[in-house]
Parts: structure tokens; C-alpha cells; sequence
């Protein structure tokens, strides 16, 4: 089976592909040929599950899962150095970033995709290309589906039996390393918001598209059609938030450091999404493990604030500025919120409580 890996695949946005797995989006090689340097080189897992609902959408159950998979890849010589839930990875583009740049450092070779569904569970294998890519165009993938853990896990080792490699990886740990939020913040984390702001140009980076040229597959064509139209209603409604800011502000494409610096902007809104746990560990808070929900600030305008308190576990949104030159991050009050307008309308609402904007 023939097929397309985007090369945009990871920069999909977390609200907008939901619960929808990641496959939905790319096509590959589907074959059943096993990364070669499987059982002699290190590999990086990346998992995905469905999300509890409840009074609040939060990160679904995945360690029976992940234990299970485990000593499965114990017994085939699979040397899974790390676990990393979906989630985590496309918080942001920085923490993506961030990720690949450990799984570089620890020298990962083969990439592993395990995505739990409603109905199935499927498995992928690839040699990492140490890009966020993950999967070198055109390139073989192993890809296995089934509707019991068990038994893709058992077809699988079959697989790479079958493949009679040399075994060189003896020292995999007995339990799964899951990998928690790893820091975006590039120099000093402030908790508060520049003054500078009041004559500033704010720029305000407009959710991306998923590029549509070289797709063959028709029902990935479709599929990212979909994904677009949604964007589109993202930045319509995007634009119609940000007039509640009190300054001046641009909305732009994504820019690069560089292009940031050509065309002047020195503050940038960015946001990332993840649990709440996970979102103040990427942001260098002290996140305390007796810790199982946190408070977030609702701003009630036009000078008193509300207390929220959303579990630990519970997936959120949360808006920073970033300083272009210094590299500083801002983030005011922890004032993160279940979906991305709540937060944006929370921090907008906070940020012209700080400044003293005169309504």
C-alpha cells in the first residue's frame, strides 16, 4: 500500500485533531518489514489513547496499556528508551522541538507509533530520521492493526522473529520510561507581563493549514480538506478575540526567529496545550506530586479575578508571550482554561488587569 507522510503531520494542531489518530492525516508504506537496526539499536516510543470524559476531558489511562507492550518488546530485544504520549509531543512547537532534539542526544534510531482507538489498537515501526518528520519520506513503515492488544502484540513479535536479527540490545529496562514535560522555556520565565506591551505591536501567529500538494491518497486529501476548513474557522474566530486587546497587534503567518527579527516583532503570543501537570512542567513550574488539581485565574472585568480549580490530569490551554530578543517567556497568572478561547479570553482579561488599562 502506497502512501504520503507530511511533513506537516506534527505541526497538526492538538484542539483540532482531538481524538482523532494521527494516521487520519498521513499515508505511508504499509508493509510488514521491521526497522533493521530494531533489536541492536535504541527506539523512542510515542502513544496515543482516548482522552476520560467527564466534568472535565482529561488524559486517558494508558500505563496497563503501555506495561503490557513492554515486556512485549522485552521479549523481542525492543530497547524503548522512552514513552511519550501524543499529547505531550504536539503541545507546542517548541516542546516538539524540544523532544526530537532529546531523542537525537540519546541517540534514538527507530521510531514506534502505538494508538489505542475504540475499537483497535495499530502499530507502527520506522527507522527515526531525527527530524520531526519522524519517518524519512518514502520510506518503508511496518504497520500492524488488530482489535485486541494481545494479539497485535503477538503478530508482531512473530514479525520480528521472522526477521531473524541479530540480538545486541540486552541491558532494556524492566519498566517503561514515560517522559514528562520537558522545559520550552529558552532563557528566564516571568510571571507577569511587560509594560512595554502599552506601546508594542503584539504579533499573534495564526493557526497553520496542512499543506495539500502531493497527496495521492484521496481520502487523506479529504481528510486535510476537513482539517483546513476547521483552521479557517479557528482564525476567523481568532481575529474576533484578539479585538478585545487593549494594544496594538498584527496577525501573521508563522515566522521563523530570523523573519521574526527582519519584520520588527518583538513579542510573540504563542500558546501550548497538554494536562495541567504536563503544561506547568513545559513552563518550569514546581509541580508537587501530592499535588491533583491546580487553580487557574478567571479574570472577571474589570478589576476582580475567580478562582477555577481544574484537575491535575485534565487538558488545557494556556497563552504566554514570548520576548524575540531576549527569549524571555511571560505568562502572567497561571490562568490556563479547557479550550484555547477560554484561555486567550483569560489571558487578555488578566493582562489588562496587570497593566491598568482604563476601560
Amino acid at each position: 500500500m502506497r502512501g504520503y507522510f507530511s511533513t506537516l503531520l506534527f505541526l497538526i494542531a492538538p484542539a483540532l485533531l482531538g481524538q482523532s489518530p494521527i494516521y487520519n492525516y498521513v499515508s505511508f508504506n504499509k508493509t510488514l518489514e521491521v526497522p533493521k537496526e530494531l533489536s541492536s539499536q535504541r527506539s523512542a516510543v510515542i502513544f496515543s489513547v482516548p482522552n476520560k470524559e467527564g466534568d472535565f476531558v482529561e488524559v486517558g489511562d494508558h500505563e496497563k496499556m503501555l506495561n503490557q507492550v513492554h515486556k512485549a518488546f522485552v521479549t523481542m530485544g525492543v530497547d524503548a528508551i522512552f514513552y511519550l504520549n501524543e499529547l505531550n509531543l504536539n503541545a507546542s512547537h517548541s516542546a516538539r522541538l524540544s523532544y526530537i532534539e532529546l531523542f537525537n542526544k540519546r541517540r534514538v534510531k527507530n521510531i514506534i507509533f502505538i494508538t489505542k482507538t475504540e475499537d483497535a489498537f495499530e502499530l507502527i515501526m520506522a527507522p527515526f530520521d531525527g527530524t520531526r518528520r519522524f519517518i524519512k519520506s518514502g520510506s518503508n513503515a511496518f504497520y500492524m492493526k488488530e482489535h485486541d492488544l494481545y494479539t497485535l502484540l503477538l503478530n508482531t513479535g512473530k514479525e520480528v522473529r521472522r526477521a531473524d536479527q541479530e540480538l545486541y540490545n540486552f541491558l532494556i529496562p524492566e519498566k517503561p520510561n514515560y517522559l514528562a514535560g520537558v522545559s520550552i522555556v529558552e532563557n528566564t520565565l516571568l510571571k507577569n507581563y511587560p509594560g512595554i506591551l502599552r506601546r508594542s505591536k503584539l504579533a499573534v501567529e495564526r493557526f497553520t493549514k496542512l499543506d495539500t500538494v502531493n497527496i495521492n491518497s484521496e481520502e487523506i486529501l479529504q481528510n486535510v480538506r476537513a482539517y483546513n476548513a476547521e483552521i479557517d474557522k479557528k482564525n476567523t474566530e481568532l481575529a474576533k478575540l484578539m479585538e478585545s486587546y487593549p494594544y496594538e497587534y498584527e496577525l501573521i503567518d508563522p515566522m521563523s526567529d530570523d523573519e521574526l527579527k527582519r519584520n520588527r516583532h518583538q513579542f510573540l503570543l504563542r500558546s501550548l496545550s497538554s494536562s495541567v501537570k504536563i503544561a506547568k512542567q513545559m513552563l518550569d513550574y514546581e509541580v508537587l506530586p501530592s499535588e491533583t488539581s491546580f487553580a487557574s485565574v478567571i479574570p472577571i472585568m474589570p478589576d476582580q479575578t475567580r478562582v477555577k480549580t481544574i484537575p491535575k490530569d485534565a487538558i488545557v490551554y494556556k497563552f504566554y508571550i514570548r520576548q524575540n530578543i531576549s527569549l524571555n517567556i511571560h505568562v502572567g497568572v497561571w490562568d490556563a482554561d479547557v479550550s484555547w478561547q477560554e484561555a486567550l479570553v483569560n489571558m487578555i482579561g488578566n493582562l489588562t488587569q496587570e497593566l491598568n488599562v482604563e476601560n
